[in-house]
């Protein structure tokens, strides 16, 4: 959360409905559930309501949740139709030409905060309790990057020095007294760097290293090891662990910030490099990359295809500024690869406002069956996320946006195609093929989403626990190939007209 939203007033959480909003926090639960609900959206509704009171415009939200960064407006947009997604979309109103407005009446609690808030955990911090982070009102950072530390420490004194030489470098500390509520905080929350000691009661500094090793979800967590055990053996053993730094006590507050420092650097460095591959490729194929390398070349995988495209897109491009159309575009884009993506799809092609995505490939989904549910799934969010969007478009006297959808299961053949220069991940076959022309038969029909047969079997033994993915008979469409026609489904989000 930006430095900006941290600052909240005492009201720390709001309930309205089934939701409650702890904005120091960072958390929307629904239901008494943390909501699946990404970070900067939690950021964007915090805004939203802290300033229920008034219309709180682009810029203003854009400068709240993305403070000192260039930021697209269609970054803003996905997130408030994922927000109006999950909240409903009267929660949130948009006024034409001014902003959006929270508009449901949402009751704060002062004294459920004094617990949990982290202007309350900090001060439990100085008093020495773990798992805190500290209040607000620590003293002024000095300059550098803010980032989520946590500490890993059993003897209190050394955990509160500790806390406090970080803290005054402007970052947030959490802190853990064993190596067992270290990894409990680990899976439910997200930290940038540990530092961690040697000699700890129950699991050793030395057994969490492994156990970080060994967990590839941690694995590239920095890691500054802060102990009194002495020799090179210790630091070496460290090292082989996975450990990026070893320092000795007492830490000594310039040595500790360089190092701190200079390992944050080498993980936003590593994550941009990831980031660029994802960027290009997909996270899914990025990682494919990292653990194989590039391979020129395709194998046989069962997969489940989704071709998607934005119905007359083109006519509509003709009636606008090329840059307000190339804005329209990418948020069109930014929303379908929303869905795909949270359902474990892959964009592997884009051609003009048209994509395919692939489940199944190049990393397999849980089961077999999962991939023709996943894709559905992504199906009825991308045509849902579309229908948010159309009512921010309508209100600003914009035409709607309408989409169609073609998916079909079965193998296909998947790699990396092209040089070491320039690459991408290709899929060909008869499922690829087949995507595509129901989804052109989806849009001369006017139905949203068109399924074949091995996807709708598929998706007939889930229907019974889960509506959403039940289907109609739809006719026929063409087959791949010359193959003749084969029978096409319909999914159950609506026709378009």
């Amino acid at each position: 959360m930006s430095e900006r939203l941290a600052a909240a007033p005492p009201l720390h959480i709001f309930t309205f409905g089934r939701f409650e909003l702890r904005c120091a926090e960072g958390l929307l639960l629904a239901d008494g559930q943390p909501a699946p609900m990404g970070r900067r959206a939690v950021d964007v509704l915090t805004a939203l309501v802290l300033r229920r009171e008034r219309v709180v415009s682009k810029s203003e939200l854009l400068d709240l949740v993305w403070p000192g960064l260039v930021v697209e407006d269609n970054n803003l947009q996905v997130h408030i139709s994922a927000l109006r997604k999950l909240l409903g979309p009267q929660l949130i109103a948009t006024v034409p030409g001014r902003g959006y407005r929270f508009t449901a009446a949402a009751e704060g609690n002062a004294g459920a905060t004094a617990a949990s808030s982290p202007a309350a955990a900090g001060a439990s911090v100085g008093a020495g309790q773990a798992g805190a982070y500290p209040a607000a009102a620590a003293p002024p950072p000095t300059a550098g990057p803010r980032a989520r530390l946590l500490v890993v420490e059993d003897h209190r004194v050394h955990r509160l020095l500790l806390a406090r030489m970080l803290q005054l470098q402007g970052h947030e500390v959490a802190s853990a007294e064993n190596g067992l509520q270290a990894l409990r905080m680990l899976h439910e929350g997200t930290h940038d760097l540990m530092l961690l000691d040697l000699d700890m009661p129950g699991m050793s500094g030395f057994e969490l290293l492994q156990r970080l090793f060994d967990d590839r979800r941690w694995r590239d967590l920095p890691v500054i090891v802060t102990s009194g055990l002495e020799g090179t053996a210790n630091v070496a053993r460290c090292i082989e662990l996975g450990a990026d730094d070893y320092l000795h006590k007492p830490v000594n507050a310039v040595l500790l910030k360089a190092r701190v420092d200079a390992s944050l650097a080498k993980k936003r460095q590593h994550e941009q490099q990831t980031q660029a591959a994802a960027r290009f490729a997909g996270a899914a194929v990025a990682q494919d990359l990292a653990a194989g390398g590039f391979r020129n070349g395709g194998r046989r995988l069962p997969a489940t295809v989704l071709a998607c495209g934005v119905r007359g897109f083109a006519g509509l491009a003709e009636q606008m500024p090329a840059e307000e159309a190339f804005e329209l575009l990418n948020t069109c884009y930014l929303l379908l690869f929303d869905a795909v993506s949270q359902h474990g799809g892959v964009v592997n092609q884009m051609v003009g406002a048209e994509i395919t995505a692939l489940f199944g490939a190049p990393l397999p989904l849980p089961d077999l069956a999962g991939a023709p549910a996943a894709a559905a799934r992504a199906a009825r969010d991308a045509v849902e996320m579309i229908d948010l969007l159309n009512a921010e478009r309508t209100a600003q006297g914009q035409p709607p946006l309408r989409i169609a959808i073609g998916i079909a299961s079965g193998e296909v053949v998947a790699g990396q195609a092209g040089t070491h220069q320039r690459a991408t991940y290709v899929a060909v076959g008869a499922s690829v093929l087949l995507a595509a022309r129901l989804k052109e038969q989806a849009c001369e029909a006017g139905h949203a989403v068109l399924v074949d047969g091995a996807t709708q079997a598929a998706l007939a033994g889930l229907a019974a626990t889960e509506a959403a993915l039940a289907c109609d008979a739809a006719g026929q469409a063409p087959g791949p190939g010359g193959t003749g026609p084969v029978a096409a489904y319909a999914l159950r989000v609506g026709a378009r007209p």
